[in-house]
């Protein structure tokens, strides 16, 4: 499979949905660098409740969530996988998908060779492996987890397991598996070769936390977890060698005058790791933290409206000099412009209208 010939190098991305089959959930836009905007290009229907994408490392294609509790009269949701045109960074059809045998999965990721696919299906508390050929197409999972936990203290939302996140640990064979419901952090091991998972490490966070997210920062031995039930970002100590994540300090991502209901979402690094982005959904806002260049610790220093209702996902552009929130509730996807010295957002005024944006992804 050859590389895309243009992507992002043309500001195409990716934002997926909530809606049915038979609505528009994958929009296809071209970002403007010179002044922020975004136009569609595309309105892709087929892929029920598109709400996580991943692209395979060559930009060649892009995979997408169906998060449902069954297909086809099979227990599980599916990861879909869609043609990327090399030229025009357009979507084809689906070419290929495959059962997640867990229910709701929220979130997709590829290894870094482009060999599996990683899914972690939040109401049924699992995560899969899904092999991916050669040639781009997503088959049988080869591998299926089931995490389980007592209930914790936040009884409405941690009842039972919630894997909520998972995604590679940069450089290593290691994967993590975020946990909302175990209040945990799992490391497993990739076995590329068999298509498994093995256990390798448990890293407990303090009950009620409900972690969603992790990122790993580009440098240092450090990686930050977006608790949502407490509005916070947990600093962790990476042993890359070991797969073994060590808890550090936790961060609010709320202003301490803050006392309204608020659930943390997603959570991102600028790409020269100097500072971290959160989201909060209540506050309505994106956290702004300073990255401490040896330590990692992290210092507040802006909390910025979002620009809608909902912020449940947001991204980075690959050159850090724009920030795009995409809010599920009022149905906007709105573009900041980033400082790369102070790291600080400030709106330009620019946003983009489309039905519960939840993911967004910038091509290859």
């Amino acid at each position: 499979m050859g590389r895309s010939h243009n992507g992002w190098s043309n500001g195409i991305l990716y934002i997926g949905s909530y809606g049915e089959t038979n609505e528009p959930t994958i929009h296809v836009c071209r970002f403007d660098k010179s002044n922020g905007s975004l136009d569609i290009l595309q309105k892709v229907e087929g892929v029920e409740n598109a709400s996580y994408l991943a692209l395979h490392p060559n930009g060649t294609k892009l995979y997408a969530v169906k998060e449902i509790a069954e297909a086809g009269g099979e227990a599980g949701g599916v990861i879909a996988a869609l043609d990327i045109d090399a030229e025009t960074g357009l979507l084809g059809r689906v070419t290929s998908s495959a059962s997640t045998i867990g229910e709701h999965p929220c979130y997709v990721s590829v290894d870094a060779d482009g060999t599996a696919a990683f899914a972690a299906n939040y109401t049924g508390g699992s995560i899969a492996v899904l092999p991916i050929s050669p040639e781009g197409e997503v088959g049988p999972a080869t591998a299926l987890l089931q995490h389980a936990c007592e209930p914790g203290p936040v009884t409405d939302r941690q009842e039972k397991p919630h894997a909520h996140c998972i995604a590679p640990m940069p450089g290593t064979a290691f994967v993590c598996a975020v946990d909302l419901g175990m209040d945990a952090v799992v490391t497993y091991l990739y076995n590329k070769e068999e298509g498994t998972l093995s256990l390798q490490h448990e890293c407990m966070l303090p009950g009620g936390y409900g972690p969603r997210h992790i990122v790993f920062h580009p440098e240092l031995p450090v990686a930050y977890v977006a608790n949502e039930l407490a509005s916070s970002v947990t600093q962790l100590y990476v042993d890359r060698e070991k797969g073994v994540l060590t808890k550090g300090t936790t961060y609010s991502s709320i202003p301490s005058d803050y006392d309204g209901y608020n659930d943390s979402a997603d959570i991102h690094l600028s790409p020269d790791g100097k500072f971290l982005y959160s989201s909060n959904r209540g506050h309505q806002s994106i956290a702004v933290f300073q990255v401490a260049e040896e330590s990692g610790e992290l210092t507040a220093i802006q909390h910025i409206g979002c620009g809608g209702e909902q912020p449940r996902n947001f991204g980075i552009t690959p050159e850090g000099d724009y920030l795009l929130a995409a809010n599920q509730k009022s149905g906007t996807v709105v573009v900041f412009r980033r400082d790369p010295l102070s790291g600080k957002l400030e709106p330009t005024g620019n946003e983009l209208k489309l039905p519960s944006p939840v993911c967004i992804r910038f091509s290859n």
